[in-house]
């Protein structure tokens, strides 16, 4: 079949949607945020094209779940990558394994490396595992092959020379019980000052002694268990570069391998950019073997590709966990053009996100590749210029929640341009603008916060003067050093001056050292908040009524309610964690169905219909609602449900202000992309009304955002600057780059030939800037 036919689709928001979508075509799905575009193209066309396949195969039966739509046709084998991709958290999952690379090194050592003759029998051969971190005979066996352990910055615990082991116990805040342990244990030592205690007595003091099977109480002992407690400890006890292998995971016999003068993890923290250049060179040094030589042209091929997905500026020891939505995207797109597989249906979310203007040309081009080898590629897009060049439009609307979930217009652009229905037309033709800024700052009146000599990362020991009182825009290509300076250098130093005033320092967990001379003009700000992009929570049972605060209150009404009272219904009776959850899916709504070692797929629990609750907990009602009711509303209806209720309704109101009236109160936090969960953490820090000039650091806000919602945003930052607030945004989109009262660019290049300033003043002042590439686009 050409076409996927879908009839009466009904999912979420959808409005029985009848849908015809054209096969081997580059298709764009489009409208503002939430109005129903996720639903039909994750939720119903690949969930369907991935059950079929399986079911085809016969690894799945009983499966019929025909609520979602009457028919649909035409599907075949679907592949997807979300935005909000759960992320790995194993430090071990990195670039260089996901992609193969790490064991075409191993190889490439194993066979044509050179033994430094001085420590080793120059004949000695080693196998391709005495090069992987993750073999035992590989790894660093003091950092398990991670690369870095969490130490004691003993420097900073021991201020002066004369702070006794008492005083560093107090400032460790160790426990009374613990004190009382430690005191009887260094009861000879602790009234000495620390500097003058015996060696082995400092070692035990930080490292504890190992006795009948298991460490003493020691200084690491009792940083673990605070940092356990999510207590921030991070001036003390952090993650650390090993100081046995300094970052390189490989044990000493790997590291005496040499290949053109460097071994193999040297070669992995290289960028990929120079590892290219560096693998190119020793082709004409280096008298490999067939087998070398062409294990080295693989390896030069492979990482050709992720130059073109514009991640040369990573390294192959990159953390999986580490990389943004849109980098995974490029990595997966990366990976799919090396297979060369026709006749699939690829899935995207917003597959530009993350890259600069000038960049989002070869990923438009490798998606269209995509396409050209016999696929048929659907993507949830945004960026105007990735829907301009899309074969197919389908555009869903015409707003958001219950106001969505129709369509718009299906067609191709031009039709979209002159569609008097379409918001996301009326943008893409000029028709519509983005809003005026209310509030002008006078720059040349204002203080400035000043980061001297930064030199993390790739930065190029610049000095940045960012202007406070308004709203500044970080600019420049992905890997330029936009983030080296704002979360690598300026949020540490504040956190370091504030004593941990952001709630999401407490997360940080990182072994980049910052690098800078220091931070002047902290005193004209009252405090800061770090709003990244990183999951509001990992738990299916977390959402957005947790997060912000009201769902105890929203579990309170119901247990107040008097056939509530008269059973005897406390509060535990409406959670799905506890008291009120469906006996048979124990709250969760779905059985999980498990078809392999990491591939499963989620049933509607029979008995509650995915509602989560038991029957005597749905028998409550308020205002004729069950709290599973409640749980479906979206922001936009709960602030409605709850208008007589201001302890509920105020921080719905925010986010309906910031553009999230769309999203479900109960939608389980690990569904959110990383912009949503971003703009639900600037809502929750909005809603604290904290005094004086709040820094706010934003990391591209704009993600998952239409231009009609984009509008929205900028106007809440427009306030926020109003307020006498300061706003840094770390963006890509010109919209808001536009408006922003001050610029600074960096670049010119990622990776290595990044780290420069390379322009800054006001919008005006870039486009005149010829050293400027974002000022072109401006």
């Amino acid at each position: 079949m050409k076409e996927i036919k879908i009839r009466g689709a009904r999912l979420h928001n959808l409005k029985n949607m009848d849908v015809t979508l054209p096969k081997n075509k580059l298709i764009a799905a489009t409208g503002v945020s939430g109005s129903g575009k996720s639903s039909l193209v994750f939720d119903i066309i690949f969930e369907e094209g991935r059950k079929q396949y399986l079911q085809s195969l016969g690894m799945l039966t009983n499966l019929e779940e025909s609520y979602k739509f009457d028919s649909i046709e035409g599907i075949g084998p679907t592949i997807a990558v979300h935005q909000n991709t759960i992320r790995q958290s194993n430090p071990r999952s990195t670039i260089g394994t996901r992609t193969g690379i790490l064991h075409m090194l191993t190889l490439l050592y194993s066979s044509e490396g050179k033994v430094n003759s001085e420590d080793y029998d120059a004949d000695e051969h080693f196998g391709p595992s005495f090069f992987s971190y993750n073999s035992a005979s590989g790894m660093c066996l003091h950092c398990s092959g991670k690369g870095a352990n969490y130490e004691i910055n003993i420097d900073q615990l021991v201020s002066d020379d004369q702070m006794t082991l008492k005083d560093i116990f107090i400032k460790s805040k160790v426990t009374p019980g613990y004190m009382n342990i430690l005191k009887k244990r260094f009861h000879d030592y602790f009234n000495m000052p620390f500097v003058s205690l015996p060696n082995e007595v400092k070692d035990e003091v930080i490292y504890g002694r190992f006795e009948q099977g298991k460490n003493s109480y020691c200084l690491t002992k009792a940083f673990e268990n605070r940092q356990r407690k999510g207590e921030a400890v991070q001036d003390f006890y952090a993650m650390q570069l090993c100081q046995e292998c300094h970052g390189y995971r490989v044990g000493e016999e790997a590291r005496s391998v040499f290949i053109h003068g460097k071994h193999i993890g040297e070669l992995c923290t290289m960028l990929i950019c120079d590892l290219y250049h560096f693998l190119l060179e020793t082709l004409k040094t280096e008298a490999y073997s067939p087998l070398g030589s062409n294990l080295v042209q693989d390896i030069l091929n492979k990482l050709k590709h992720l130059m073109n997905a514009k991640l040369g500026y990573l390294t192959l020891y990159r953390e999986m966990s580490t990389l943004s939505g849109g980098e995974l995207q490029r990595l997966f797109l990366n990976a799919h053009l090396d297979t060369k597989m026709d006749s699939l249906i690829y899935v995207l979310d917003e597959p530009t996100a993350g890259l600069h203007a000038s960049e989002k040309e070869d990923i438009i081009a490798s998606i269209r590749q995509l396409k050209e080898i016999g696929n048929t590629v659907i993507v949830v897009e945004h960026d105007k210029n990735t829907i301009r060049q899309a074969d197919h439009i389908i555009d869903i609307g015409p707003f958001a929640g219950h106001l969505g979930g129709q369509i718009v217009y299906q067609g191709d652009v031009e039709g979209l341009l002159k569609s008097p229905s379409s918001i996301t037309g009326s943008y893409l033709s000029g028709e519509k603008t983005m809003p005026i800024r209310k509030f002008k700052p006078l720059l040349d009146q204002h203080p400035f916060l000043t980061i001297f000599n930064a030199k993390t990362n790739n930065l190029k020991n610049i000095t940045v003067k960012i202007p406070l009182h308004a709203l500044v825009g970080i600019a420049g290509k992905s890997g330029s050093g936009k983030s080296s300076l704002i979360s690598d250098t300026l949020l540490p130093l504040l956190r370091t001056h504030f004593k941990y005033a952001s709630q999401e320092s407490k997360r940080a967990d990182t072994t980049v050292k910052t690098e800078a001379e220091g931070l002047k003009g902290m005193n004209v700000i009252a405090g800061y908040a770090e709003i990244s992009q990183a999951p509001i929570g990992r738990n299916s049972n977390s959402n957005p009524a947790s997060y912000i605060g009201i769902w105890d209150k929203i579990r309170s009404l119901y247990a107040n309610q008097k056939e509530a009272i008269n059973q005897g219904m406390q509060e535990s009776f409406f959670s799905f964690n506890s008291k009120g959850a469906c006996e048979e899916c124990e709250g969760s709504g779905y059985e999980k169905i498990w078809l392999g070692e990491h591939l499963s797929i989620n049933k509607t629990c029979p008995k509650c219909q995915g509602k989560r609750f038991n029957q005597d907990t749905l028998a409550i009602h308020y205002k004729g609602k069950t709290i599973a009711e409640v749980l479906e509303m979206s922001i936009d209806e709960a602030a409605e449900f709850f208008c007589d209720q201001p302890a509920i309704l105020s921080p719905l109101k925010i986010l309906q202000q910031i553009g999230m009236g769309y999203i479900q109160l109960g939608q389980p936090t690990p569904t959110l992309s990383g912009g949503e969960s971003q703009r639900i953490k600037l809502a929750k820090e909005i809603g604290r009304k904290r005094k004086g000039n709040i820094l706010y650091i934003l990391d591209e806000p704009t993600t998952g955002l239409s231009q009609y919602d984009i509008a929205k945003l900028i106007e809440l930052l427009d306030q926020l600057v109003e307020k006498g607030n300061s706003v840094i945004v770390v963006e890509h989109d010109t919209d808001v780059l536009k408006i922003c009262d001050y610029l600074i660019e960096l670049g010119p290049c990622g990776g290595s030939e990044g780290g420069y300033m390379i322009a800054e003043g006001t919008p005006e002042e870039m486009k005149k800037d010829q050293n400027s590439l974002t000022g072109r686009y401006l």
